[in-house]
């Protein structure tokens, strides 16, 4: 059965590094392309899309391997401190994902497109905000991961 655990965990870790990787893009590629470029909208349109398609997959996956490898565990269960943040993190990620960086991504997108710059600089300060609590969570769930925290 350790290869079932090894190819879940690899699956978990991957899903996690995919989220991780995403957020550092998120927060690098507008301060790059600058919000009064022309591609700036559609980064904007091309976040919201990703708040359905990229982010709730990876979520899930996060989510149902996490399940699976504390089901398989012998030494870990569901009270342990570790796994308790991870799903904390998993619901403030799609709380996030569905009520600040998919609409606001849209906001943006639309102000961008109608000339509103003082409009999109602020929903981009709050997309901003955001995004880097969500990053803070996501690192500390996976110090907590690593670490065993509370195991």
């Amino acid at each position: 059965m350790e290869f079932y655990r090894d190819i879940l965990l690899v699956i978990h870790i991957s899903a996690a590094g995919a989220w991780l990787g995403a957020n550092l893009i998120q927060a690098i590629v507008p301060g790059v392309v600058g919000l009064e470029s022309s591609g700036a909208a559609s980064w904007f349109r091309t976040t919201e899309k990703l708040s359905s398609r990229f982010y709730i997959p990876v979520g899930v996956t996060v989510l149902v391997t996490g399940i699976l490898l504390v089901l398989k565990s012998d030494l870990y269960g569901f009270g342990s401190t570790f796994v308790t943040i991870g799903f904390v993190a998993v619901v403030i990620g799609a709380v996030l994902g569905s009520a600040v960086f998919g609409p606001k991504s849209a906001v943006t997108a639309d102000a961008i497109d109608a000339g509103d710059m003082a409009l999109a600089r602020m929903t981009w300060g709050t997309l901003s905000s955001f995004g880097i609590l969500d990053t803070l969570v996501l690192l500390f769930t996976i110090y907590t991961m690593v670490s065993k925290l509370g195991a």
